[in-house]
This record gives C-alpha cells, structure tokens and sequence, in this order.
C-alpha cells in the first residue's frame, strides 16, 4: 500500500509570510494560522528537524546570503530545492530523493548544506552525533565520484531492500485507500477540470504510441486532504481508466499546484509558476521519474502531474534507520543521486566542462560547506527553540 511519512504533510510549507527578525531562520507561530493544521504544529514543535521541513525558503535564503561572496560567476546547476533525508523514499519505480515542488536551477551548494544540516539534525535525533561527521564525508564521497563518473551506481541501501520487502499489490485495498484521503469535489468543478487536462492528455498521447485518449478518461476525482489544512498548495486526485476497462488497469494522477518560490535571490528559476522547473527538475535529478509527468492550467492557478505508483514509503527519521550505518548509506546514494542529476543536460554537449568546474568548486568550498552546516543546525535548532518557547 501506497504510505507517506507523517512528517510529508509539512514539506514545503512555509513559502511566504514569514518574520525576518534578527534570525532569519525564525518565524514567528503568532503570524501563522495552524488551526486548520494542529497535525502540522505537532509535527514541527516535535524535533528540530520537522522545523527545517518548516522554513525551506528561508533556510535556502539564508545559505544565498552567506555564500554570496563567492558566487560570482558560479554556474547554476539542476537543483532539487528541497533536499533533506525524509525526501528519500523507496517505490515501485526505485529509490532517490523525490517530491520535486521546489526544484529550480542555482548553485549547488543549496542541495548540498541543506541535505548536510538535515543529516546533522538526523544524527542528533538518534544519539549518533559522533558519527555525523562520518556521515556527511559519505554525501561529499558519492557527490565527488559521480561528478568524475556519472555513470556511478550507489549500492542499493539496506533500508531500500528491507522496505522493498515490504511492499504490497492489492489493487482493491489500494483503491479503498485513495477513496479515504480524498474529499469530493462539486460536480461543476470535476467537470471543468476534466476539460481543463484536453491539453496534457493530448501532449501525453502525442509523447506515447501505446497511449491513446480513452486510457485518460476520467473514473473520478477529488481533492487531496491527507490531514493538510487549507495553507498548503491545492491538490488533486483523479483516477483514470487505464488500459482497460477493469478497474485493476486504474491508474491514480496527481495533480500538484506549482509554488511561486520568489524570496530566494540565488536561483534562476521559481519565480511565478513555470510548471516546466519542475518537470524538468524531476526528469534530470530523479533515478526514476514518475511516468505520465505533465501540466494543466485551472482556474487560474498552473498544476504540474504525475502518475502515483501503488507503492511510496519515505524515510522517516525514527523509524527506518537502524544504525549509523544505514544512514550513511542512504547519504551515499543521496550523494551520488545528486552529483549525477546536478549538471545532467544543463550545459550540454559541455557536461564534462561542468562536471569539472563542480570538482573544483567543492574542492574549494568543502571545508567551508562543513563549517556552514555545522553553523546553520544549531541556528536551526536555536530557531526551532524560540518557535517552541512562543507557541508554548
């Protein structure tokens, strides 16, 4: 059965509105509405990490600002926007960092110090505080190797292998499942969102031989709840017949609205509501894009698409890492996932020139990037503190 991890509903919550006081990493809770998110709060008053989940924009502003002296004349690479360990998950496509929201294009070290604070943060939460170190020289390790190959495989973690195990196909649970999450949707506006996806079933079939008009038309549709109160993005499910007419052929789409990311100065694209940060983003970052990727524009508001897969676990902090050694592991292909989709297509036909000015960047701001990771998971936490000690 499709899962997500609790701490999913939080992920790129935070896009505006928040206080820049003197610590640009705080907001204040006073100034945001979670009466309609009382799951969201928990999550965040829980540990410092649900807090980082909190104030992406800020945080990814925040390392713009600090790294500002020495960005002049870097090159802007695929970026995932968002990258933190509880974004890695497993499915029935593969493994890798997924939830591509936030994906935009700018300097690598985004990707890299907030994947680093959140391995910090992580190592914290599960007392293995002396082996963060050890963990993080794992992320830069697989980045390293796969900007000199990439062509570079990481080993498939043990924790990948063990949730693979795990995971179900029952189609007819799956489905009792999706009726659960979703709340229905006035039939005025299924019907003019039916007609607003005419454009991306037609590019869908256009991309596709095997795929043809009658494999989109629509069974149902609702909108996505999952617990999330009415300040996250606007989201849709809408189930589709398949290539047949039995309902095991169903396949679910997801429809996701597309976050302005204005506020962060160092990235090149986020502002307003290009689907195609996105769709690009996922396509040359992921080890396994999701099928069926795609756009629509409804009432007003742009909404990128992806086919679900019947199978999605998330790590979670608490619960999946068993040792200090799984975590490292995930860091590894983590690394390795990033070090291959950062300058994939970006420059081309001049990647071996990227990869290249990518090695010796790192080379002159790893120690830099460890000392700033270290810096920003206690402001994190100090953060994190303040926002406990206000709501309380």
């Amino acid at each position: 059965m499709r899962r997500i991890a609790a701490l999913g509903l939080i992920s790129g919550m935070l896009v505006l509105g928040c206080t820049q006081s003197e610590d640009p990493l705080y907001v204040d809770p006073a100034e945001q509405d979670f009466s309609e998110n009382p799951e969201l709060l928990e999550r965040i008053l829980d540990s410092p990490h649900g807090y980082l989940r909190f104030i992406n924009i800020p945080f990814s502003q925040e390392v713009c600002r600090r790294f500002g002296d020495s960005l002049d004349g870097v090159p802007h690479f695929n970026l995932h926007g968002d990258a933190h360990v509880e974004q890695y998950a497993v499915t029935d496509l593969g493994r890798g960092l997924t939830d591509f929201d936030d994906s935009s294009t700018g300097p690598a070290v985004i990707d890299l110090i907030r994947l680093a604070v959140s391995l910090r943060l992580a190592s914290q939460m599960r007392g293995w505080d002396a082996r963060a170190d050890e963990i993080l020289d794992r992320v830069i390790q697989g980045y390293r190797e796969a900007l000199e190959d990439p062509e570079t495989i990481a080993p498939t973690p043990t924790v990948a292998e063990r949730l693979t195990a795990g995971f179900e196909y029952d189609r007819e649970k799956y489905f009792e499942w999706v009726d659960s999450i979703i709340e229905p949707v006035p039939p005025e506006e299924a019907a003019a969102l039916t007609v607003a996806l005419g454009p991306y079933v037609e590019a869908m079939v256009a991309e596709s031989s095997d795929l043809e008009p009658r494999f989109f038309e629509v069974v149902s549709l609702g909108v996505l709840r999952l617990g999330i109160g009415s300040a996250l993005d606007r989201k849709y499910l809408v189930r589709i017949r398949g290539h047949s007419d039995h309902q095991e052929d169903d396949l679910m789409l997801e429809l996701k609205q597309v976050r302005d990311l204005t506020g962060i100065d160092c990235i090149s694209v986020g502002q307003g509501t290009d689907p195609f940060r996105i769709l690009v983003g996922q396509s040359r970052i992921a080890y396994q894009p999701y099928r069926l990727l795609g756009y629509v524009r409804f009432q007003g508001l742009t909404f990128w698409i992806h086919a679900w897969v019947d199978n999605y676990v998330e790590a979670s902090i608490r619960e999946t890492f068993q040792s200090p050694e799984e975590l490292a592991e995930v860091a590894y292909d983590i690394g390795v996932q990033l070090g291959r989709g950062h300058p994939n297509q970006i420059a081309s036909p001049l990647d071996l020139q990227l990869r290249r000015e990518q090695l010796r960047l790192l080379e002159r701001d790893e120690e830099r990037i460890k000392a700033t990771t270290k810096n920003l998971a206690l402001e994190v936490t100090e953060a994190w503190q303040r926002f406990r000690t206000a709501q309380e």
